[in-house]
């Protein structure tokens, strides 16, 4: 049997309750604050309960910027709330939410909810299959629905809900007196203290002036911050996201609290400190390191919540302006056609309005039409909380205008994109290409996804729920990954589950876009610690805007096993063993592979069972296996073509290539007549144009940009009857 946290919190040996509020007021104040006189008078007088009153009056008088909005703006925005946003379906979502929490239903994440009768809160369960579960419960992210329902209704309900739960929390989960339960699962893991630093002050703030807000309880949450304070700063991470949503908890509580002694301290450290780990975890190209769009997602978080709130109040954001607009560019592009962020490593289903709402401060804080774009056309409910009902004029009157990219390439990030455009149908690709950090990136080098028809059809596992099970082990695996498994092994070798070694070394070589097509050319090496090395190369050519054309190159001189891995959706698949063709069968959006022989006499294609995680659940789903056998040099091809609910008839043939006269092998040129029912296009890749093994030296180390190996244009490449001086040659509406 395991001892935590949730045995021994009540125990004196390892937690301690909270200071007195005569101790807490007398010792941790800065009394010596002008605006404190009274305070430190009515202590001097023994006149405990004035001095309380006296402290709390002065945050309700809303002279020092505190937050993004002052206790006493809280009538105005909910008078504003009422008039203006009362009746859209943000606010209306938020309302029915407060009053189930209100009764005590309360969302987690994933859909899955918990439900405390009468207020009889159990802080530290084990819920459901995962300890994800209980964290999120003690996050709070929900409580900003009670304080926004309270906005737009007047409520008393779910002011003395907050009250009530605030208490309860604090009694019932005292501050450890070390950090005996650091690594643990606990309410005081140093994450979640971090998270409720900055979850907390926006209903603290909107519920000040109810009177259900006790006094007693307003200084125990305040004492509270105060004890949460001193824990980030002590242990607070050195690496990843966690360390950025730790500071940025800390200094927006020395915002909310200056009149605290540790205030200062705590602001000048982490406005000191919060730069360097934001580079840290943000690449040149804007790309969060850990090779999850949701990290990327929740860092930048971190950034523009400082940002919005810097504004506010007047102080300069800095470098902070130049990395977060960049993050914003390359969730832009990661954006799929359905609206959600794609799923490469521990990335779920998100709200899209939320993604939206996200979009839409980018926009506003960057005039940026293109943002804009993949926002909201009105301010939303939301952003009232952060930027005020004075940006509401002023986000309208910018207009939307479509983003003129539709192909990216993040080379220090390693996120490859491109699109038919920016409609809910349009075709869309994405590929990994990079190094992740950190046990949130999962074994995906040169993964990709497709949509196209509204939905995706080449589809990544997802995250899996966080416990290190089996299901969790296969989700981060190669084989979960629309990639390829070499010998039986994983990219890269994980060691624990979350301090495991970054990712497969990756280097994109090309990005070519045009009218025509879109071109992507990148390589792995996680293979290369074999002792005869592999290099994985995967080409992707996207015809505009009809289908991809995918070549993985192997480089090897012996023998190996080469497993291609393509999910698809759950739903039906047919598979045509003669034409080696598979489709799905998802109503009117649709995929078909097509499997053109590599020539090679152990090549096998089936359709075998996986699995695919969404919203807490995994589901059963088909993958198409390709099992290839060879020696040396070897290329695989793989044609996808997207459909509604007609399959296509699909032609694949063979076309010389030569350079100087002599014909190139399909190692080293793919050449292909693709026929379909309302084109013909002949395509040649020429597959000498680098050197891939020349990105490792003789030690296995990198080697220099300045040494890395430069393209090699082909010289007199005939093809189709004429001769080109390019590695990538597309002919459409030839005749056959």
């Amino acid at each position: 049997m395991t001892v935590g946290y949730k045995d021994l919190r009540h125990n004196p040996a390892y937690t301690r309750p909270q200071m007195s509020d005569e101790e807490f007021l007398r010792t941790m104040l800065d009394l010596d604050r002008p605006e404190l006189a009274e305070v430190a008078a009515k202590l001097h007088e023994g006149n405990v309960p004035g001095a309380r009153d006296a402290y709390l009056e002065i945050i309700a008088s809303g002279n020092t910027g505190r937050y993004y909005f002052d206790v006493k703006d809280v009538p105005s925005l909910m008078a504003y709330a009422m008039n203006s946003y009362s009746q859209g379906e943000e606010a209306k979502q938020d309302i029915a939410e407060a009053d189930r929490i209100a009764e005590g239903d309360i969302p987690l994440f994933k859909g899955k909810r918990v439900v405390f009768p009468k207020g009889a809160y159990d802080w530290n369960s084990w819920l459901y299959d995962s300890s994800q579960y209980q964290l999120h419960l003690t996050r709070f992210v929900y409580v900003k629905r009670l304080a926004r329902a309270y906005a737009l209704t007047g409520d008393e309900k779910y002011a003395k809900c907050f009250n009530g739960m605030m208490s309860h929390f604090i009694d019932d989960n005292p501050m450890p007196v070390d950090d005996t339960f650091r690594a643990e699962h606990s309410t005081w893991d140093p994450l979640s203290v971090g998270v409720r630093l900055f979850m907390l002050p926006e209903a603290f703030i909107t519920f000040f002036s109810s009177p259900s807000f006790e006094p007693e309880v307003k200084l125990k949450l305040i004492k509270s911050f105060h004890e949460h304070g001193q824990y980030v700063r002590k242990y607070h991470a050195t690496h990843g996201n966690h360390v950025c949503m730790q500071l940025r908890g800390l200094i927006q509580t020395a915002l909310l609290l200056p009149e605290l002694k540790d205030s200062a301290e705590w602001l000048d450290y982490g406005m000191r400190e919060m730069p360097g780990y934001i580079l840290q975890n943000v690449y040149p190209d804007g790309v969060q390191f850990e090779g999850s769009p949701n990290y990327h997602l929740v860092v930048m978080r971190d950034l523009y919540e400082l940002v919005a709130l810097f504004h506010k109040l007047g102080i300069a954001a800095g470098e902070y302006q130049e990395i977060l607009e960049n993050m914003f560019v390359v969730m832009m592009h990661l954006l799929a056609p359905d609206g959600q962020l794609v799923k490469f490593g521990d990335t779920d289903l998100q709200v899209a309005s939320e993604l939206r709402n996200v979009m839409s401060l980018g926009a506003y804080l960057y005039q940026r039409s293109d943002f804009k774009f993949l926002g909201h056309e009105r301010l939303p409910f939301s952003l009232i909380w952060r930027v005020g009902p004075e940006a509401v004029e002023d986000y309208n009157q910018l207009k939307a205008v479509e983003p003129a990219e539709t192909a990216a390439c993040f080379p220090a990030g390693g996120y490859l994109t491109s699109r038919q455009g920016w409609k809910h149908t349009d075709m869309y690709m994405a590929m990994r290409a990079g190094v992740g950090v950190g046990g949130h990136a999962h074994s995906d080098a040169l993964s990709l996804v497709l949509y196209a028809g509204g939905r995706e059809l080449l589809a990544d596992s997802g995250m899996g729920l966080f416990e290190w099970n089996k299901e969790r082990k296969y989700a981060v695996s190669t084989r979960a990954h629309n990639t390829v498994v070499v010998d039986g092994q994983d990219q890269h070798v994980r060691s624990f589950h979350w301090n495991t070694p970054a990712t497969a070394a990756c280097r994109i070589w090309d990005f070519q876009t045009n009218n025509q097509y879109d071109y992507t050319f990148a390589s792995h090496y996680g293979y290369t610690r074999y002792d005869d090395p592999v290099v994985h190369t995967r080409k992707v050519l996207f015809i505009k805007n009809s289908y991809w054309l995918i070549v993985d190159l192997f480089e090897a001189k012996e023998q190996h096993t080469y497993e291609q891995y393509f999910h698809l959706p759950p739903g039906g698949v047919a598979y045509d063993c003669r034409t080696r063709e598979v489709s799905t069968q998802l109503g009117d959006a649709n995929l078909l592979l097509v499997h053109p022989s590599a020539g090679q006499r152990m090549d096998q294609l089936s359709v075998e069972p996986g699995l695919i995680f969404k919203q807490g659940n995994y589901y059963d789903n088909p993958v198409v296996k390709r099992a290839l056998t060879a020696a040396g040099r070897t290329v695989i091809e793989t044609l996808a073509v997207p459909f509604g609910t007609a399959r296509p008839k699909v032609k694949v043939e063979r076309l010389p290539a030569r350079r100087n006269g002599v014909e190139l092998s399909a190692e080293e040129a793919t050449a292909l007549r693709i026929v379909m029912e309302d084109r013909v296009d002949e395509i040649c890749l020429f597959h000498n144009s680098f050197n891939v093994e020349g990105y490792l030296d003789h030690t296995g180390n990198i080697i220099a940009d300045a040494l890395l190996p430069r393209k090699n244009e082909p010289e007199a490449l005939e093809f189709a009857g004429a001769t080109y001086r390019r590695d990538v040659i597309v002919l459409s509406n030839r005749t056959v």
